[in-house]
C-alpha cells in the first residue's frame, strides 16, 4: 500500500525526481485506469522511473487496499513468509514489523513460528493479525516491506517509514526498473497503483544515505548494516534465491507452528484485561 496519496487534479508539470530531487526527461505514455492519459519520466541522477504527480490514487485505491488483478497474492505471501523466517534465523531477529502489510497475512504467519511480527498499513485492516498492531517493543530488529515501494507517492518522504528504525536488517521487494519500455508488465496500468520505479542505482543512494549495504537477490532487496560480516552477507544472498527460498517452504511448513496457541492465549488474557 502507498503510504501516502496524492489528491489533485492532473498536472503535467513534473520538474524533478520524487525521490533523489534530479532531472527527469519524459520517456514514455500510459493510460491509467483506461482513462488517463499519463507520462512516465526517467531520473538522470537515480535512475529511477516514475509516473507524472499521480492524482487519481483515490480512485485506484477505492475501498480496498488489494488489486483485483493481484492474483499472485497469496502465493507471494507464502513465498515471503520463507525468506523472512530464513533472514530472520540468520540474523538473530526476535522482533519484526511489516510495513505496508495489509490484511496482516504475513504477520499472522511470522507469529505462527514464533517471530514476534506486527504489522502497520494506513489503509487495510489487518484482519489476520487482529491485536497486532501495536508493537510491545521500541524498535524491531527487522522490517519488512513487501510490494510497497512502488506505490509510494513521495518516495523521498514515505520511505522514511522503513528506515526510521534503523532495524538490524530491512527486508523488501519490488522489481527492479532497468529501461523498461511501456510494454514492462510492473506498470500495471489498469490498476493505477504502481508509480514509482526503483532503479539498483537509486538503491544504492538509499543505502548510502541510511549507512546500510544492500543485497538484490531472488526477487528480494536486503538492507543490512554496513558492519555485517562479509560470509553473512555472502549466505543471506544465497537464501534469498529463488530456487532456496521454493525448499525453505517446504521446510517452513514441517515445522510445529507454536505461536498459534501463544497468541490465542495472549488474546484471551488480553480480553480479559480489557485490552484488544
Amino acid at each position: 500500500m502507498s503510504d501516502q496519496v496524492v489528491e489533485g487534479t492532473p498536472c503535467k508539470a513534473t520538474v524533478e525526481c520524487r525521490l533523489c530531487a534530479g532531472a527527469l526527461h519524459k520517456t514514455f505514455n500510459q493510460t491509467i485506469l483506461q482513462k488517463y492519459e499519463v507520462e512516465y519520466f526517467r531520473c538522470e541522477a537515480c535512475h529511477s522511473l516514475q509516473t507524472e504527480p499521480p492524482y487519481w490514487l483515490d480512485e485506484a485505491y477505492g475501498d480496498k487496499n488489494l488489486s483485483s488483478l493481484d492474483t499472485g497474492a497469496a502465493q507471494r505471501n507464502i513465498h515471503n513468509l520463507a525468506a523472512s523466517w530464513a533472514i530472520a534465523k540468520l540474523f538473530g531477529v526476535t522482533h519484526a514489523m511489516d510495513i505496508g502489510g495489509g490484511d496482516g497475512l504475513l504477520c499472522r504467519l511470522l507469529r505462527d513460528y514464533e517471530i514476534n511480527c506486527y504489522v502497520n498499513d494506513k489503509y487495510a485492516s489487518p484482519v489476520y493479525a487482529q491485536g497486532f498492531t501495536v508493537a510491545d517493543y521500541t524498535t524491531p530488529d527487522m522490517v519488512l516491506g513487501f510490494e510497497v515501494l512502488e506505490h509510494f507517492a513521495t518516495p523521498a518522504g514515505d520511505i522514511e517509514a522503513i528506515f526510521k528504525y534503523q532495524s538490524r536488517v530491512i527486508l523488501l521487494s519490488t522489481e527492479i526498473y532497468t529501461e523498461q519500455q511501456g510494454d514492462w508488465w510492473y506498470l500495471v496500468p489498469d490498476s493505477g497503483q504502481h508509480i514509482f520505479f526503483y532503479s539498483r542505482r537509486s538503491l544504492e543512494l538509499l543505502a548510502e544515505k541510511y549507512n546500510y549495504v544492500v543485497i538484490v537477490s531472488g526477487g528480494f532487496i536486503l538492507f543490512v548494516r554496513s558492519d555485517v560480516s562479509a560470509i553473512k552477507k555472502v549466505f543471506a544472498k544465497l537464501l534469498l534465491k529463488a530456487r532456496v527460498c521454493r525448499l525453505l517452504k517446504a521446510l517452513v511448513v514441517l515445522l510445529p507452528a507454536r505461536g498459534v496457541a501463544k497468541d490465542h492465549a495472549l488474546q484471551i488474557e488480553r480480553s480479559k484485561g480489557g485490552l484488544h
